[in-house]
């Protein structure tokens, strides 16, 4: 359990000392000059902003104190700055977690989801577990992020793909987006954030030791401890077939535990022309 631990690298102390050490002392009204030995707050400023006792706050910063009440979790996030996915990880990791409580269920997927990917033929849509691992696809998805993978890989429980591991490891998959740098840092923050609700899964822990030993670059946004939920936006491609793809997408959490991601393009845009051609090159292929 601690080796898992230790990879997640989900520890209440180290996360507060990193958010403690960005927020600037102007930020909170304080005076930024005199010999400060950290670049920002001091665990007494972040105490006193937070309404705790100082040896209270040191406890939690130092790992001696493993959780927190949620009121003085919410109290040291308002201090901190955090935003709301930001507050969210920190009561996820700053509060005993109910093994088993969050982990879905992770077989195969579910009837009714496949028919709903089948009928979604005018969008990209898959279906992803809470490691991001991909469940189902569609065949627009399949074209739009994969096409050199087997389409029937993701049936297989044991070599389905991962998409972040496809964004990190993947040539191919790297090649496709037009600003791979943020692409990859928002891969990261969310993979940050689900961790929280899995601390001690050995299979997420399994899969973050591996990105971390495969790319230097995941390990290195890892340790950053960045944390964003990202449920819609916009992503632009450039596509090996039609080019310029600029798509929004949006995702649902499934009654079964899997969340469904759908990508889309604005209507009456040369986008969305751009992804009828490669549902068009698709069909001729397919025939």
């Amino acid at each position: 359990m601690r080796e898992v631990d230790q990879i997640m690298n989900a520890d209440l102390g180290s996360y507060l000392r990193q958010m403690r050490e960005r927020v600037r002392p102007e930020q909170r009204g304080l005076r930024s000059g005199g010999a400060r030995r950290v670049p920002g707050l001091r665990r007494e400023e972040v105490a006193t902003l937070a309404g705790v006792s100082q040896t209270y706050y040191t406890r939690l910063e130092q790992s001696h104190t493993a959780h927190a009440s949620p009121q003085v979790l919410l109290s040291i996030a308002r201090a901190l700055e955090l935003n709301s996915d930001e507050q969210d990880y920190l009561l996820k990791i700053g509060s005993p977690e109910q093994p088993g409580r969050n982990k879905p269920r992770d077989g195969q997927l579910a009837a009714p989801t496949r028919m709903l990917l089948e009928t979604l033929d005018s969008v990209a849509a898959a279906v992803l577990n809470y490691r991001c691992d991909l469940v189902g696809w569609n065949p627009l998805f399949h074209s739009l992020f994969a096409p050199h993978l087997d389409f029937d890989l993701v049936d297989d429980p044991v070599r389905r793909p991962n998409i972040i591991k496809m964004n990190f490891l993947d040539d191919e998959v790297r090649s496709l987006y037009a600003d791979w740098r943020t692409e990859s840092e928002a891969n990261v923050a969310y993979l940050r954030f689900i961790s929280g609700s899995h601390r001690h899964d050995p299979e997420l822990a399994a899969l973050i030791g591996e990105l971390t030993i495969h790319s230097a670059e995941f390990g290195a946004l890892w340790c950053r401890q960045d944390v964003a939920n990202c449920v819609e936006g916009t992503k632009l491609f450039d596509h090996p077939v039609v080019g310029e793809l600029e798509l929004m997408y949006q995702s649902a959490q499934l009654p079964d535990g899997n969340i469904l991601k759908f990508y889309h393009a604005e209507p009456d845009s040369p986008h969305e022309a751009s992804l009828r051609l490669l549902r068009v090159d698709l069909e001729s292929h397919a025939g």
